[in-house]
This record gives structure tokens, sequence and C-alpha cells, in this order.
């Protein structure tokens, strides 16, 4: 079998498209249908990775005299071949890679809900047929695609965390039980704050003045709601990524312990 029917068949009996399989490589669709029409190889890194996810070996993927034995199970998967499945080793984390975290996580959540919340709440400057006002609503919007490519280029230093297993040291698992049980009731509650004003913007404002009764007091009463959703978004996008930030780390050290 070649490297692209192997990839194929590992993919197929773990139950994935190639979408999510993508996703778990952090490389396009694209790149994985490539691989299996055999059109390409993909780097050794992502050899290594796709070797822990489907726990077979490196060897089994790249040698393509290996066959499937008949009527068995397939050859590549490291129990059928008779070597050890290898292990996803637990990433190491300190008090000072949690804090560093935490704190990259508010830097990067704050653009990306500045972004989004401010090109929501600029729409409120469409209702107003002014030239200052549209000159405003470009420049919002120039902002806010500056700072989310300034998120796409700044990178992820912390994507480790997010693949595979921790090991919390005891100064980090004491400072994410206190800092994450001190943050979570607020940002709930900012969470859920957030999605009321953005329903209410866009759901409960348009309705105040209907457009045949009022047409400035519905042109104001819509402007209100773009920016009651740009808020809400806001918090929604800040607070409600903060609390997956903090509950990212203590749901893998439970998975370690056990």
């Amino acid at each position: 079998m070649t490297f692209g029917e192997k990839l194929q068949k590992l993919r197929k009996e773990a139950g994935m498209s190639q979408e999510e399989l993508a996703a778990r490589l952090d490389v396009s669709r694209q790149a994985v249908s490539k691989w299996e029409r055999d059109s390409g190889y993909p780097e050794t890194e992502k050899i290594v990775r796709m070797g822990k996810l489907f726990h077979v070996t490196m060897d089994y993927l790249l040698n393509e005299d290996t066959p499937d034995s008949p009527g068995t199970a397939p050859a590549g998967p490291a129990q059928a071949a008779g070597t050890p499945v290898p292990e996803v080793p637990a990433c190491p984390v300190s008090r000072e890679t949690a804090e560093g975290f935490l704190l990259y996580q508010k830097r990067k959540l704050r653009k990306i809900a500045l972004a989004a919340g401010g090109m929501s709440g600029s729409l409120a400057l469409s209702f107003t047929f002014t030239d200052t006002a549209q000159l405003l609503f470009m420049l919002i919007w120039i902002a806010a695609a500056v700072l989310l490519l300034s998120v796409r280029l700044g990178g992820d230093p912390y994507r480790r965390l997010r693949q595979g297993p921790l090991q919390l040291d005891e100064s980090a698992r004491a400072y994410l039980d206190a800092a994450c049980t001190e943050m979570t009731g607020r940002l709930q509650a900012l969470t859920l704050t957030g999605a009321a004003l953005t329903a209410a913007g866009l759901l409960f404002c348009p309705l105040l003045f209907p457009p045949p009764e009022a047409g400035a007091a519905n042109l104001l009463a819509l402007s209100a709601g773009m920016v009651m959703a740009g808020a809400g978004i806001f918090l929604c996008i800040y607070a409600g990524g903060l609390l997956r930030a903090c509950r990212l780390l203590l749901p893998n050290e439970e998975f370690c312990r056990k």
C-alpha cells in the first residue's frame, strides 16, 4: 500500500473526514486530499503527529512494502504489528506557563473581541447618511481588519497545550484552581450579559418603532441596537473565550491523573 492509501484507510477507520484530519494537523483539506492521492508528502512533523493520532509507527506509514495481512486486522496499527503503541507525551506545565497562557489569551481575545464588536457596532453609522459617519465607518472596519490580521500573524506559542494531555506541577495547579475559581463566576455573568445585549440589540430594538410609524425614531432604535449588539459580541467573545481558556487546562489535568 502507498502512503496515501494507508492514510486514507486509517482516517476512515478512525471515522474522520478530511476536514477533521486537516484541523487536527493544522493544514488545509486540500493538503490532506493531495497526500491521499499520493500527489505529495507531508512534513516529518506532520507524519509524527499522524503516527500519534492513529497509533501507528512511522515505519508503517512510510514503508510502502508493508501489506495488510489477509483475514486479520491491518498490520499498520502498532497492536497488530506487535510493536508498542507510541504514547503521546504529556506536556509539562509550570505556573509561569499557565500565567503566560492566560495572559496571551487575554490579549488575543481582546483584539478579536474589539474587532468583531467594533465592526458590529459601527453598523450604527450606516444609518447616518453623512460623509463623516461613512468615513468613520470605514476607519473602524480598517482598524478591525488590522487587529484580526495581527492576531493571525502573531502565531500561537501555546499551541502544544491544545494538542495532548498536560502535566501540571503543584504551583501551576494551585494557581489555576485559585485564578479560575475566582474568574469563572464573573466570566459566566459577562458572557450571559453579552448574549442578552446581542439579542436585545438585534431582535428587540428594531421592533420598538416599526418603519411605517416613525422613520427617524426607527433609525435611532436600529442604531442603538447595533451599538448594543457590538457591546454584547465583545463580551461574548472576550469573556466566553477566557472561560474556555480557564477550562482548557484543568480537564486535561483530570484526564492525565486518571
